[in-house]
């Protein structure tokens, strides 16, 4: 049987580009060795989001008497990893399942099993070969190995919901959004947790203004942060210069590296990534590459906007792919960026201004008792076009969703200034930080 696309990898870039295939009239297979949903899905997005929401309340149910709420004694507090653990999980399963329903109702068929690329329209899947008019690559990306390490001191990402119970000192080694939100769920479970960020750059593609808030942040918590690319282990202690750390599990929290299927036909690679033109087609034409594989970005919702895209293509649809991604880290606060950073912009030579406004300012950030963090405007100083925006707050990934509107449709801080925003919340901040680029905040100081 020929199929109009057969996908590779069903998480976010490839079951959402299958959903979308199948309702514009493709003959559409999508094939996974494992999961339904993918890493995001299974054991990264959402199952990690759940558990910080399970640790954000614990700590936060530690300051219910500032709120008026008597009677719960902190010292009797007790945080089951098991039960926390089952609630992810069960999120998780009904999400899947609605993938299942979603291909189902939109004839994609599903098989699992590990895909072989044969040639440009042939692919093997345990022994039966699909014919395929187009093949798209989405699958994915993960935590490159920790060099020099015994694997059994290693909790890899994927595995964390095998254990029985949370070590009880872990090292985190890695950098970026998953690493830092790894270091901040053990701290809000009191787990003297330490991370060790390989290199000196604790986010990368963040702006610095970012960086060195959180960096602040993190200090002034007596969180330990290391930062060196030369470490070395011996049994349960990481020495890193002339300091020690001592250990019971180290958690892989490293940077990605592409997952890439088995290939007779082989699509030319960049840097260890499949190689993309700006229409998301590989070396061999009719081969596509979406989402972690190519490299692009390493967020979820990038790989289904490029999927989508390919999609769009397929159908006719010419148009080019100028998507404003954002990035989103669920610490506490939140962090979430989009757009041009301020050294991106000083390198093309821009002639920008910024704004800024403190939440310390707000007036349902201070009620909620969620008044640390800022939103941060970089405009173009002729027609105040906004080019880049930074939030850190309690719901700072919710709120950039805003700013991706306004930008995708080259919106200008007065655009922002005159737009009417609820009272009281959070994204007022946005509204204030464009009138501060007008030189008349209303509520800041």
């Amino acid at each position: 049987m020929k199929y109009d696309l057969a996908i590779i990898g069903a998480g976010p870039g490839g079951y959402v580009s299958a959903i979308r295939a199948g309702q514009v009239g493709l003959k559409t297979i999508i094939i996974d060795k494992q999961y339904v949903g993918g890493m995001c899905l299974n054991w990264g997005c959402i199952p990690t989001k759940a558990l910080l929401e399970s640790a954000k309340l614990y700590s936060r149910i530690k300051t219910a008497e500032e709120f008026g709420i008597m009677g719960i004694d902190p010292k009797t507090l007790r945080y089951d990893w098991v039960t926390a653990k089952t609630r992810a999980q069960t999120v998780v399963g009904r999400l899947t399942k609605g993938i299942e329903y979603l291909w189902k109702k939109n004839n994609v068929e599903f098989v699992k099993g590990e895909a072989k690329i044969l040639s440009a329209h042939e692919i093997e899947v345990s022994d039966r070969l699909i014919q395929a008019e187009n093949i798209m690559i989405a699958t994915g990306s993960k935590p490159q190995a920790l060099e020099g390490v015994d694997s059994k001191l290693v909790i890899e990402l994927e595995r964390l919901f095998d254990l029985d119970a949370l070590p009880k000192k872990p090292l985190i080694i890695g950098k970026g959004p998953v690493a830092l939100e790894t270091l901040e769920y053990y701290r809000l479970l009191g787990i003297p947790a330490t991370l060790l960020v390989k290199g000196d750059n604790l986010l990368p593609g963040l702006d610095p203004y970012i960086v060195n808030f959180m960096k602040k942040k993190l200090k002034k918590a007596k969180m330990p942060v290391h930062y060196s690319e030369e470490f070395t282990i011996e049994g349960s202690e990481c020495k890193v210069g002339d300091k020690v750390i001592k250990f019971d599990k180290i958690i892989n929290a490293n940077w990605r590296t592409a997952i890439l299927p088995e290939m007779n036909s082989k699509v030319e690679l960049e840097n260890g990534y499949v190689k993309v033109d700006k229409e998301f087609r590989t070396s061999i034409p009719n081969i596509f590459a979406v989402g972690d594989v190519n490299g692009e970005s390493y967020m979820a919702h990038a790989a289904s906007a490029q999927g989508l895209a390919v999609i769009n293509r397929l159908k006719g649809i010419e148009e080019d792919y100028d998507k404003i991604i954002p990035i989103n880290i669920y610490s506490v606060p939140e962090i979430a960026q989009i757009g041009l950073t301020e050294p991106e912009l000083v390198e093309q030579g821009a002639d920008f201004k910024i704004s800024e406004f403190s939440l310390n300012a707000n007036g349902k950030a201070l009620a909620a008792g969620t008044a640390e963090g800022f939103v941060r405007i970089l405009s173009e100083k002729k027609y105040g076009e906004v080019l880049g925006v930074q939030i850190v707050a309690s719901d700072a990934t919710d709120m950039i969703s805003e700013a991706g509107a306004l930008m995708q449709m080259e919106g200008t801080v007065y655009e922002l200034a005159n737009t009417v925003h609820a009272h009281p919340t959070i994204s007022e901040a946005l509204m204030e930080a464009g009138f501060d680029w007008l030189g008349k905040p209303i509520h800041k100081v």
